[in-house]
């Protein structure tokens, strides 16, 4: 039998998207009035896509800081690999 490679970010976004599923079926199965229950949905969706923004930005400063400090770290190697050749010439 063959393994499929999957990542931990894909099995969070399938937890995720089932755990999105289940939120929005049981507030539609709630005791409350459609009504009640759509503005409660819509403060969620308007939660949910706040987080997803606050979690985009993160991401973005996360790779710019890392290209950063790549950009630093093959500088760095740089100068070592011209020091030694000086050295060895």
């Amino acid at each position: 039998m063959s393994e499929e490679n999957s990542s931990p970010r894909s099995g969070f976004k399938i937890f995720a998207v089932g755990a999105l599923i289940g939120a929005g079926i049981a507030l539609l199965y709630a005791p409350q009035s459609g009504k009640e229950t759509r503005k409660l949905l819509v403060k969620k969706a308007k939660l949910l896509k706040a987080k997803a923004q606050d979690s985009v930005e993160e991401a973005q400063k996360f790779i710019k800081d890392g290209k950063t400090d790549l950009a630093a770290i093959l500088d760095s190697g740089k100068e070592l690999v011209d020091q030694a050749r000086h050295k060895r010439a």
